[in-house]
């Protein structure tokens, strides 16, 4: 085994191990919310509409987070594009 497929599978478990990692912190940040507005000592009342305010504000956080990755993507996309058309027309033989 060549030292360039060591390093491959090494990165492949350390990989897995993340991955496990951080399906572990969403499932229990996931648990921990539940647990928390379920034995909370607020009305029902109260509790459904701190839920619903929670919800909104992370659905904005997020469709923010999208929207600049998207534009980072695109912004990416272009200059890529632009490269490879410079090197086709304009780039010394």
């Amino acid at each position: 085994m060549t030292t360039e497929e060591k390093k491959k599978k090494r990165f492949g478990r350390a990989k897995k191990k993340l991955d496990k990692i951080l399906l572990g912190v969403v499932i229990g940040g996931a648990v921990g919310s539940i647990l928390g507005v379920t034995l909370a000592p607020k009305a029902g009342k109260d509790t459904r509409k701190e839920i619903q305010q929670k919800g909104r504000e992370t659905w904005e956080k997020m469709s923010e987070i999208i929207g600049e990755k998207t534009e980072r993507f695109r912004k990416k996309r272009k200059k890529t594009i632009w490269h490879v058309l410079h090197d086709i027309f304009f780039r010394k033989k």
